[in-house]
């Protein structure tokens, strides 16, 4: 009898010691799991907080100031625009040949013709790329009065006529006889020289004392009258 209850007394020893020892194992594991947690915890947030920063300082470098935008603005050239305006009173000398065809028309000539027509042949245009504005830009131009019904002008009518194909700004600065049948004004125009301004470089090259914006209204005659103007750039008959 007394073995019997000795045995159950070390089986209910084993049996405390047994849970005891589990108890302490579940909180142990129940520690380390929470340490766990706030571990990850504690990494999410420094995760987020270093994402934020990153995207802030990008942000900073990516996105400039007023100040920037502006200086940006100043810096950036604009694109070149072509003259299309008129400088003379109805096309001509210095105008473009866009320009050129809003008031005269259409060319009446095939586009690989060296001169072009307007207006029934009376009025005759030279133009050329200018090597400095690179426009194709008007360098001669010849009113042709035999193509009209009346053939012949006095050289005032003449000189008249030929103010409307002359630059607005342009000066007289002499007048000469270049042979018995034709007579030569000469002339100076700035805007002449702005819109010729490659054509003069080039020309000033050969001829240092040519002045940039110098053309000369030439009116061809005979013994009936004026019956042409040649309105050219230089000074060359």
């Amino acid at each position: 009898m007394r073995i019997k209850k000795k045995k159950l007394f070390v089986m209910v020893g084993l049996m405390a010691l047994s849970v005891a020892v589990a108890g302490c194992g579940g909180a142990a594991n129940g520690n380390t799991e929470n340490a766990k947690t706030e571990e990850a915890k504690m990494s999410e947030v420094a995760e987020t907080a270093i994402v934020e920063k990153t995207n802030t300082y990008v942000e900073s470098v990516s996105t400039p100031e007023p100040a920037e935008e502006q200086a940006a603005a100043v810096n950036t050239p604009e694109p070149a625009k072509a003259e299309s305006s008129l400088i003379t009173k109805a096309g001509g000398l210095g105008d473009t040949k866009e320009a050129i065809e809003q008031v005269r028309g259409a060319d009446e000539n095939s586009a690989d013709a060296a001169i072009s027509s307007y207006q029934n042949n009376t009025i005759l245009v030279m133009y050329s790329e200018d090597d400095d504005t690179k426009n194709n830009t008007a360098n001669n131009v010849t009113l042709s009065f035999e193509a009209t019904d009346k053939g012949r002008r006095t050289a005032e009518e003449a000189l008249n006529e030929s103010s409307s194909v002359i630059p607005s700004d342009a000066v007289k600065v002499k007048e000469y006889k270049a042979d018995e049948g034709r007579d030569v004004f000469q002339y100076e125009s700035e805007l002449l020289a702005d819109r010729l301004k490659g054509y003069y470089d080039f020309a000033t090259m050969l001829n240092p004392e040519l002045k940039p914006g110098t053309f000369m209204v030439i009116l061809k005659h005979d013994d009936n009258g004026v019956f042409s103007v040649v309105v050219g750039a230089g000074n060359n008959p």
